[in-house]
């Protein structure tokens, strides 16, 4: 039996296929690491980047009582009593945004927009007009805002402080 199976001889596959199977084989492993490894755009497949969009019943009821809190606060802070209103110090005021949600209400958001205040710890000078007081005491939590005797204040500390490391 073996001399009959050393007999028989292997077929003729050119070097040219052997080639290109030996280059497949290897383009094969590579591909296989580097998905594992999440390289090179490794998609997820649909099911798990479906699952992941889905939300929760409960997120969007959390969201949606985010929104509504955060509307009759602004309601309520634009309702004060006129004592409790700032009364204008000066013409120029400096505001600078300090806070950021990303489930603020509607309005809340483009009176910031308004103000220019797109992104967190941005800050402005504004002309001090009663629109501008009104549109503050809306957003009050999201900003924070001082007159120009405080700016002069905060602008020549900052100088000092300069010269003093330039020193």
């Amino acid at each position: 039996m073996m001399a009959e199976e050393e007999g028989q001889s292997l077929p003729y596959v050119s070097e040219i296929v052997l080639k290109k199977r030996k280059v497949r084989d290897e383009l094969a492993i590579t591909r296989r690491t580097q998905l594992e490894l999440g390289k090179y755009g490794a998609k997820k497949s649909k099911k798990q980047s479906d699952v992941s969009d889905i939300k929760r019943p409960e997120q969007f009821i959390k969201e949606f009582r985010d929104k509504e809190l955060d509307l009759i606060r602004t309601k309520q802070r634009a309702k004060r009593p006129k004592s409790m209103i700032p009364t204008i110090k000066s013409k120029l005021l400096f505001i600078i945004r300090i806070q950021g949600k990303n489930d603020m209400h509607p309005k809340t958001r483009k009176i910031l927009y308004n103000l220019r205040l797109r992104k967190v710890f941005s800050g402005v000078f504004v002309k001090a007009t009663e629109g501008v007081i009104d549109m503050l005491q809306k957003v009050e939590p999201y900003v924070t805002y001082g007159y120009e005797n405080s700016l002069c204040f905060l602008i020549f500390s900052c100088e000092c402080k300069i010269l003093n490391l330039l020193i």
